[in-house]
């Protein structure tokens, strides 16, 4: 498994949710590692904005605009993959793969992490996949954290690095 990138590649992480600095460290540390090992590829990341919770707003109506949100930042040209435990599971060696397989064909990996409400599932069609990284639920920033580790543990294994060993 040995997959040369040679165009620049930009990974984009769209999260609904707050900035949280509890795992800022470990974040840019993540994203200084993609870019050291993986040299042709940056990673950049969007805040949108959660919907307050609010006796005007319910349940259904938060999920439903902060899935639009999500919905507005899908970029067609570009790999869009939503984060939701209902997705397919892989390990990270098949992650790896299905990512850097998929850089033959796209610029650009773009991924969605919904509210803490979810994502309707009536938009799951607009997105070209759904991957889970399980079952669990996990605060938003340190999803983001996990996600950023996977990526940069992609990159070394498509590098040979020793990092995934």
């Amino acid at each position: 498994l040995l997959i040369k990138i040679d165009k620049a590649m930009l990974v984009v992480i769209n999260f609904i949710g707050n900035q949280n600095n509890s795992f800022n460290e470990t974040i840019v540390d993540y994203k200084k590692r993609i870019k050291i090992i993986g040299k042709n590829i940056g990673v950049k990341d969007i805040l949108l904005k959660k919907i307050k919770h609010s006796n005007k707003k319910n349940y259904n109506e938060r999920k439903q605009e902060e899935t639009k949100k999500l919905v507005e930042q899908i970029e067609k040209g570009s790999l869009n993959i939503l984060l939701d435990r209902k997705g397919l599971k892989f390990n990270s060696l098949e992650f790896s793969k299905y990512i850097f397989d998929q850089s033959n064909f796209t610029q650009n990996i773009i991924f969605f992490i919904g509210g803490s409400d979810g994502v309707d599932r009536k938009y799951y069609k607009e997105f070209d996949n759904i991957i889970s990284f399980g079952d669990l639920t996990w605060p938003h920033m340190m999803f983001k954290m996990m996600l950023l580790e996977q990526i940069y543990r992609s990159v070394t294994i498509i590098n040979k690095h020793p990092y995934h060993k």
